[in-house]
């Protein structure tokens, strides 16, 4: 199938792990991502049961969903990037690409937008950054690399 990137908005909170456990249950609802179930696997029922039941484990490592549940966790953005975890981007990155620390979601538009870091992910991993309005934290924007 080959490598895809993927990107989504969701709301805005303080804890990105929990704010990356809503939005894939929203994708897994909206049922918008290559279904274990066209493989002959058993229908996914939740995000967590990819990287939890190993019947869905060589799909992931193979074909993944080409979607933002191919990644499990955020993890500290001083971290190296990690297979399957989110990093943040760093201010650092953010003030150089949008010239703010605040970028907003039309900073985000745009067909050739380039989102920070995404030519120096590894596949299967993601990463995250906060988009506001009016100054303040309105959105988080998630995107990544999935696939062979």
């Amino acid at each position: 199938m080959g490598a895809s990137s993927w990107w989504y908005v969701t709301r805005y909170q303080e804890d990105f792990g929990q704010a990356l456990r809503v939005l894939q249950d929203e994708v897994l609802a909206s049922g918008d991502f290559v279904d274990p179930a066209e493989w002959g696997m058993p229908v996914l029922r939740s995000p967590v049961d990819l990287f939890e039941n190993e019947i869905y484990w060589e799909f992931l490592g193979t074909c993944g969903t080409h979607s933002v549940l191919d990644v499990n966790r955020v993890i500290d953005a001083e971290a190296a990037p990690e297979l399957g975890a989110v990093l943040p981007v760093s201010v650092a990155e953010v003030l150089e690409r949008y010239g703010t620390d605040q970028p907003t979601r039309d900073d985000l538009v745009g067909p050739d937008e380039q989102l920070p870091m995404m030519d120096t992910m590894p596949k299967w991993s993601g990463a995250c950054m906060v988009l506001y309005a009016d100054g303040v934290p309105d959105e988080i924007a998630f995107w990544g690399v999935s696939g062979d």
